[in-house]
């Protein structure tokens, strides 16, 4: 079966919604462009996707939608009506809006949606729901997901863009999170942390703290923390993850439409 350039397109703060799109892209073919939509440095107008490539665009999914900073950096973007799979990744609780949220984006981006992807990866606060994922049984089931827009993309039919995807168009926040990491004086100031900010809401001359009015609570970074010591406050972790316990808990599926 033929396989394509792929543009990778993430915004992936902790890095499970990159382990997803990795598998996704590697199956589908070569990758041969990425784009790190975390990155503030980088001017995405600039950034235009051939039109003979696949572009995979993957997000995660933060309190029921993609989070702000991201669809704004995709919206600039130029799709130049490329093929395209977009994957909305949730931390085992649901996907609500923000898989529909994230097709509509990259249609006004310019891009033909042929597939779209929900997709489970571990809890980028509580670490314990959805642990692991993608697992082995992920795998198995986002190569299965490749094969089917693989065969789509190979059939003699005009490729549909116009297919069901759960979710409003409205785009509904289900609440307004804000809690921001903080280092103990065990900080060495190495600033991965804020290398690692998409929102530049730590301030390398002030690197412990950070701007609870710029913090997406997107967790990055805690993963970019060398040394483990960026944290949330405990008491916080263990009440928010009694009290999300029972939605949180169980394995939920991988789902695909196209």
């Amino acid at each position: 079966m033929k396989t394509y350039p792929v543009v990778e397109i993430t915004f992936s703060p902790t890095g499970g919604t990159k382990k997803v799109a990795d598998q996704i892209s590697c199956y589908l073919g070569n990758i041969t462009n990425t784009v790190n939509l975390i990155r503030h440095d980088v001017s995405f107008s600039d950034v235009a996707v051939p039109s003979d490539s696949l572009a995979v665009i993957a997000a995660p999914v933060f309190e029921g939608v993609i989070p702000d900073i991201a669809i704004e950096r995709m919206k600039e973007i130029q799709g130049n009506h490329a093929n395209c799979v977009v994957i909305a990744v949730y931390g085992n609780r649901a996907y609500d809006d923000g898989l529909i949220q994230l097709k509509d984006t990259a249609e006004l981006c310019g891009f033909n949606v042929i597939a779209s992807v929900a997709a489970v990866a571990e809890h980028s606060i509580m670490r314990q729901f959805g642990s692991g994922r993608p697992d082995e049984e992920d795998s198995k089931e986002l190569k299965k997901f490749a094969e089917e827009i693989l065969e789509k993309l190979s059939s003699d039919k005009e490729l549909s863009t116009d297919y069901f995807v759960p979710g409003s168009h409205e785009y509904k926040r289900l609440g307004n999170l804000s809690v921001v990491p903080k280092a103990n004086a065990s900080c060495t100031g190495c600033g991965k942390c804020a290398e690692a900010c998409p929102t530049g809401a730590i301030n390398k001359n002030n690197i412990r703290t950070g701007d609870s009015s710029k913090c997406i609570s997107c967790m990055g970074c805690i993963a970019a923390c060398p040394k483990g010591i960026r944290k949330l406050n405990p008491v916080f972790l263990a009440a928010a993850s009694l009290k999300m316990k029972n939605l949180l808990s169980g394995r939920k599926p991988n789902e695909i439409f196209l």
